[in-house]
C-alpha cells in the first residue's frame, strides 16, 4: 500500500500526537457523565437538554476527527499495530459485555445497570491492551 505522507508530518506516532485525541474523548466523556448527574438531579427544559445530549455527541466526532487524522499520517506499519489492537478491542468488548449481561440474566450477578458506560470503557481499556501486545511484536 503506497501512501503519500507530508514530509513535514512526523510518521511515528509520539506522545504529543495522543494529546488532542484524549481531550477532545475525556471531554465528551466527562460531558456525557455530568449529563446524566444533572438528568437524574433536575427537570431540565426541553432544549436544554437536547442541546446537553448534543455536546458530547459534537465532542466525540472531534475525537473521531483527531484519531483518523493521526492514522492517516502514522506508517503502515503503526496503522497495522492499530489494526491489530481495535481488531482485538472489538470483540474482546463484544464478549465481555454478552458475558456480564448473561451473568445478570442467569442471576450469577447481581443487577449491575452498567450500561453504556461499561461498554465505552471496557473498549478503550481493551484497545490499549490490544496495542500493548501489537506494539510488542513488532520490537
Amino acid at each position: 500500500m503506497n501512501t503519500k505522507t507530508d514530509p513535514q508530518i512526523e510518521c511515528a506516532p509520539d506522545v504529543g500526537s495522543w494529546i488532542a485525541p484524549t481531550v477532545w474523548g475525556l471531554s465528551a466523556g466527562l460531558a456525557a457523565g455530568a449529563d446524566t448527574a444533572l438528568f437524574a438531579l433536575y427537570h431540565l427544559p426541553l432544549l436544554l437538554r437536547v442541546a446537553m445530549v448534543l455536546l458530547p455527541v459534537l465532542l466525540s466526532l472531534g475525537y473521531i476527527k483527531c484519531v483518523v487524522g493521526m492514522f492517516r499520517r502514522v506508517d503502515e506499519m503503526h496503522r497495522r499495530i492499530q489494526l491489530e489492537s481495535l481488531g482485538f478491542a472489538f470483540p474482546a468488548t463484544a464478549i465481555l459485555v454478552m458475558v456480564l449481561d448473561l451473568s445478570e440474566k442467569a442471576k450469577v450477578l447481581p443487577a449491575l445497570h452498567l450500561g453504556w458506560g461499561l461498554m465505552v470503557g471496557a473498549m478503550c481499556l481493551l484497545w490499549g491492551a490490544g496495542y500493548a501486545m501489537a506494539s510488542r511484536r513488532y520490537q
